[in-house]
């Protein structure tokens, strides 16, 4: 076997961005290996601004959201309009392999920090941007936000109670979707530029991603002619067969789905073939799915309500059909299983000891994602890059915190 080591050892990444999407693809490379130098605006970025914070006391050095995106990473603060700022981030992107960034196409052209005018100066420099709307299209200068992705992708379509207003994809998911994407397609981008193609653009739209993952509504809608509409606790009212939907049982919820004619036959067998099950009108799966799946649902939760959860995945091991726990939150971060998988990782913090945060979803047998150290502190690598690595005096170093510019 070969000695352990990170796969990205050796690649240089500046992440020049803000809130999520950047952050989590220069994660997502940094915890593989790459060195990553966090750029931020003196003010900080914005994520410092979330929490949860510990004792929910806001400090921009302990948000929740921001040591988890951000570990292992170099930070350093930049004023990037104005020109000396901007003079310091092209010094670092002359020795960077990668420019990861979500800030605007139009805030970037001003700037000049485009793709087109970037790879005139470092044509070798992959340059990875993850907005919107993404950087060609008509809608590539809007002023946009995640919520724009949910809607103009179709995902708030399948979202929320039917008889109220739709919903948005929780928890920044169009923002973490488009970051991990980013970072594929950059790892993608890396081999091409190895195999002699230069430095190309990395151009990455939310709206497009999330539009891939509901393509499937989209085909059923086309082929099912269904009604535009949501469907609250059922998988979007899918026209397939029965039972596709989350009940509750005894101790909280669960996922059934057994639309496969065996599934729901040995789903009536485990409920102890109760006289309904044989009436004609609970033999036809797609009519029960389509046309009054509430009817069903009805017939079913009065044996699913004397169970719990654990209960409920024995029996449906013994009968063998689909069944699933719906987990809290709590329970999530005690799971067994993820946590015989070292799924969640102790991340070192200078103030709070140590963080307890997600770890890379997935895992490898002879090479290893490196363990990240903390994330940074605001500005707490300035000197170290912009003196021991770039060539400033300490005494200039002084200059543009005085100015502004760090």
């Amino acid at each position: 076997m070969r000695p352990p080591t990170t796969l990205l050892s050796g690649l240089t990444v500046v992440e020049w961005g803000n809130y999520v999407s950047a952050p989590y693809c220069g994660r997502l490379l940094a915890q593989l290996g790459a060195r990553v130098y966090k750029v931020e605006p003196p003010s900080g970025d914005e994520a410092r601004a979330y929490g949860p914070f510990p004792g929910d006391l806001p400090d921009p050095e302990c948000s929740g959201l921001f040591l988890y995106l951000n570990a292992g990473k170099v930070g350093v603060t930049l004023d990037v309009t104005q020109t000396t700022g901007k003079d310091l981030l092209f010094r670092l992107l002359s020795k960077a392999d990668v420019f990861v960034t979500n800030w605007p196409l139009t805030f970037r052209r001003r700037l000049g920090l485009d793709y087109e005018t970037l790879h005139e100066r470092f044509p070798e420099l992959i340059v990875v941007s993850v907005t919107i709307f993404g950087d060609t299209g008509p809608r590539s200068e809007d002023t946009a936000y995640s919520i724009d992705a949910d809607a103009v992708s179709g995902a708030c379509w399948a979202i929320g109670d039917p008889e109220r207003e739709p919903l948005i994809l929780p928890c920044s998911q169009a923002e973490f979707q488009a970051g991990a994407h980013a970072a594929a397609a950059t790892i993608a981008a890396v081999l091409a530029r190895d195999r002699g193609y230069g430095g190309q653009h990395v151009d990455i739209a939310a709206s497009d991603v999330l539009a891939t993952y509901v393509g499937t509504n989209s085909l059923i809608f086309i082929f099912h002619g269904l009604k535009w509409a949501r469907a609250g606790r059922r998988a979007f009212g899918s026209g397939g067969p029965y039972p596709y939907v989350i009940l509750p049982c005894k101790d909280g919820l669960v996922v059934l789905i057994c639309r496969a004619r065996h599934e729901w036959e040995r789903l009536v067998r485990a409920m102890g073939q109760p006289e309904w099950a044989s009436n004609p009108r609970y033999q036809d799966l797609i009519r029960m799915g389509r046309d009054y799946p509430e009817e069903v649902d009805a017939l079913i939760m009065p044996w699913l309500s004397r169970h719990t959860r654990a209960e409920l995945l024995h029996i449906a091991a013994e009968y063998n059909f689909p069944i699933g726990p719906v987990h809290r939150m709590t329970e999530v971060v005690n799971h067994p299983h993820l946590r015989e998988r070292g799924f969640f990782v102790e991340q070192p913090h200078p103030l709070l000891g140590s963080v307890r945060v997600p770890g890379l979803p997935y895992r490898f047998d002879e090479t290893f994602p490196s363990h990240p150290g903390p994330a940074p502190r605001l500005g707490e690598h300035n000197e170290l890059v912009f003196c021991d690595e770039l060539g400033l005096s300490r005494g200039e170093l002084v200059q543009l915190r005085r100015a502004g510019v760090i």
